[in-house]
């Protein structure tokens, strides 16, 4: 069962390396390390940044055949990170590559095959580029999950692009930063229950760091998970992406909501213990999160 994950692949640039990244892009990688078929669609520059990012996602197992290059000169995205106690902070790099992703045939091609397809909302700023999301939202198979992983950053979304991108969505997670975002954005005091009243959602999963996680399910469910401690010597990069990439593995899966959370907690943990969002990923630990795989 193929995934797509959709937005933007670019450059961490810590102050120690450069390390791939992009949440999409990190979401590809860890649904590809899981062993799930798995398309990238995204947009890299004519550059030497944008051949090595595409490379390592293919050399990860990650389908690139809708990484799309930029005709107009504009370069691979990179993003300046810096860590504070672990925690990361960001400065992107605006004019970028991903900005401008087309749905192209290409795109068409992977998400006619998806089973579900997850985005964010950085990659939508651009009109161009949210009408090309839309186009493959509207074009995906009858039972492809829609999952939206917000990803927000303060200034970099605005109120109608949130709002959009939740209501193209099935599936939601947030974190507790970003539910605070979206609770004033939208005058929402409950966040979750605006979520499904509102707007429909099928599943929400609201995320807190090493406490762990809480999925709510529209039928009235609610699963709590503990977090992991993460080994020292890493980062948060990541980690969120991470989280979704085994959430969405499961689902395809039919996994039991509990056991998901368990194991996209306890991989999120693994990659916190590492440098960067796309650490290598051993092999005990996919036969760990792949119990009871399809």
């Amino acid at each position: 069962m193929r995934a797509v994950s959709w937005g933007e692949v670019l450059w961490d640039l810590f102050p120690d390396a450069e390390r791939l990244g992009g949440a999409p892009a990190n979401v590809a990688y860890h649904l590809a390390a899981l062993g799930r078929e798995v398309a990238l669609v995204s947009r890299v520059g004519d550059d030497d940044p944008g051949r090595r990012a595409v490379r390592a996602l293919e050399t990860a197992g990650v389908d690139v055949n809708a990484v799309q290059l930029d005709g107009e000169g504009r370069p691979t995205g990179a993003v300046e990170v810096t860590l504070e106690d672990g925690e990361a902070r960001y400065r992107l790099r605006a004019g970028c590559a991903w900005e401008h992703i087309d749905f192209d045939g290409a795109a068409a091609a992977v998400v006619a095959g998806a089973r579900a397809i997850c985005f964010g909302t950085l990659s939508q700023r651009q009109p161009q580029a949210r009408a090309a999301l839309e186009a493959a939202l509207s074009a995906r198979p009858r039972g492809c999950l829609a999952v939206c992983d917000l990803n927000l950053r303060p200034g970099e979304q605005d109120r109608e692009l949130v709002r959009w991108a939740l209501g193209a969505a099935e599936l939601v997670k947030l974190n507790e930063r970003e539910e605070g975002q979206v609770a004033r954005m939208f005058g929402a005091s409950d966040v979750v229950g605006w979520l499904f009243g509102e707007l429909g959602m099928r599943q929400v999963a609201l995320t807190r760091g090493p406490a762990g996680v809480s999925l709510f399910t529209a039928d009235g469910q609610k699963f709590d998970q503990d977090g992991f401690v993460a080994e020292a010597g890493g980062d948060t990069v990541g980690c969120g992406d991470a989280f979704t990439a085994v959430w969405i593995d499961r689902l395809l899966a039919g996994g039991e909501l509990g056991a998901a959370l368990e194991a996209a907690c306890r991989y999120a943990a693994y990659v916190a213990s590492q440098p960067g969002a796309t650490p290598p990923v051993p092999a005990a630990l996919v036969r760990t999160i792949a119990t009871g795989r399809d």
